[in-house]
């Protein structure tokens, strides 16, 4: 076989130690294949691929439940406002005790109980912007508001005692006040956790 200078010949090339492999057919577009390199595997990239890793990791943490958070929020604010109301109605008609004790006794049923519901409908959302809050912000939402809403909730509570008025009309408005208020934050924070379980 007569000597090109394109491929190989009988004798081999110059230059080429025995047991190399064949040249690609790229190589051999070269007049001296002894130049040519194999191109190196190319290394995953993996600085992209951690980047990737860490954008999926922080974008799972910032999946925050507002969507239930709020539906429950709402849903308890309607729940309470209309507690609220017929525990007024009842403890006005059927006890005779002027509840809730910041009305005056001249104030008519109807106008107390609506006053009275529309603060619990106000504190309920209150409470479910203060979770929301908390969850953009804080590193344990939960734990946090736990503290903060049992700090408002004793506040409210102890309220009603000093407020001048009759001694069982201001029992009666904190009792409302403690068991509407720790219902409400004790089943907003049940919603968030739950909501932290399914995603």
């Amino acid at each position: 076989m007569p000597d090109t200078p394109f491929g190989r010949y009988s004798g081999g090339l110059p230059g080429r130690q025995a047991g190399r492999p064949m040249p690609r057919p790229w190589e051999r577009s070269y007049r001296c294949p002894a130049t040519a390199r194999r191109r190196p595997a190319e290394a995953p990239a993996q600085r992209y691929q951690d980047f990737i890793a860490l954008h999926q990791e922080i974008a799972a943490e910032l999946r925050l439940p507002l969507r239930p958070l709020w539906c429950a929020g709402a849903a308890f604010a309607v729940l309470a406002a209309g507690t609220v109301f017929l525990a007024v109605v009842v403890f006005r008609l059927m006890f005779a005790v002027q509840v809730p004790v910041f009305a005056a006794p001249d104030v008519p049923v109807g106008a107390a109980a609506t006053s009275y519901a529309v603060c619990a409908l106000a504190a309920t959302i209150q409470a479910t912007a203060l979770m929301h809050l908390l969850l953009a912000t804080a590193a344990r939402p939960i734990r946090t508001f736990g503290w903060i809403s049992g700090i408002a909730v004793g506040l409210l509570t102890a309220l009603p005692l000093v407020v001048d008025g009759p001694l069982d009309a201001a029992l009666a408005t904190s009792a409302l006040n403690l068991a509407g208020g720790a219902s409400v934050c004790t089943l907003i924070a049940a919603v968030v956790t739950a909501s932290h379980r399914g995603l």
